[in-house]
């Protein structure tokens, strides 16, 4: 198995979701600065730092420059994301059938720690469970891991069907990845949500 050296993981795949449209935002939020950099370009490479493989969903007409991206992220187009997040996680996971594991991300999530991640990336290696879903002060938050046992109920999802649609069926074995990050719960959807989070900014 080639490994980029950067990484810290010799196994673990990573899906970052990049698909929509940032409606709410009012721009293409993938490229808005951040952390000296832009906010796709900061996320991932905080999750190809951590994980062997970063599976990055975008939409087909998606204007981000991929050219400075680390080598270990490969582009996976959502040509139907326009119909749901269920269809950009159809995207992704076909892509890691054969991976025993898979840690979803989402890319307007930048304040997820390192920490966070490697810690997955250990549980994902080790846990019997189907789902780890890490939580932070009771309240669980993203990216989840899921084994390949998922992976076919993940893409039967219809609509913005999320992942977290597989946690209540009663089909999984889902454990909890306790966690000192409050960034599992800081998504950012509009230029307001931006300015609240910017003291965490690192």
């Amino acid at each position: 198995m080639l490994v980029n050296p950067s990484t810290d993981s010799l196994r673990g795949t990573s899906i970052l979701l990049a698909a929509g449209a940032s409606v709410r935002f009012g721009s293409d939020k993938r490229n808005i600065p951040f952390a000296n950099t832009t906010l796709l370009q900061h996320t991932v490479g905080l999750y190809s730092s951590v994980f062997y493989k970063v599976l990055l969903v975008l939409r087909e007409q998606a204007d981000v420059n991929l050219s400075s991206l680390p080598e270990n992220v490969e582009m996976v187009i959502a040509n139907e994301a326009r119909f749901g997040l269920s269809q950009s996680l159809r995207a992704g996971v076909k892509q890691a059938l054969s991976e025993p594991w898979i840690v979803i991300g989402l890319m307007d999530m930048p304040y997820v720690t390192k920490q966070t991640l490697k810690s997955l990336a250990v549980r994902m290696d080790s846990t019997k469970a189907s789902i780890i879903r890490p939580r932070f002060n009771k309240q669980y938050g993203n990216p989840v891991g899921f084994k390949q046992e998922c992976y076919s109920d993940l893409c039967e999802l219809t609509g913005d069907e999320g992942a977290r649609t597989l946690f209540s069926t009663g089909k999984f074995e889902i454990d909890a990845l306790e966690v000192d990050d409050r960034g599992i719960l800081i998504d950012i959807d509009t230029p307001e949500q931006l300015k609240e989070s910017a003291n965490l900014a690192p």
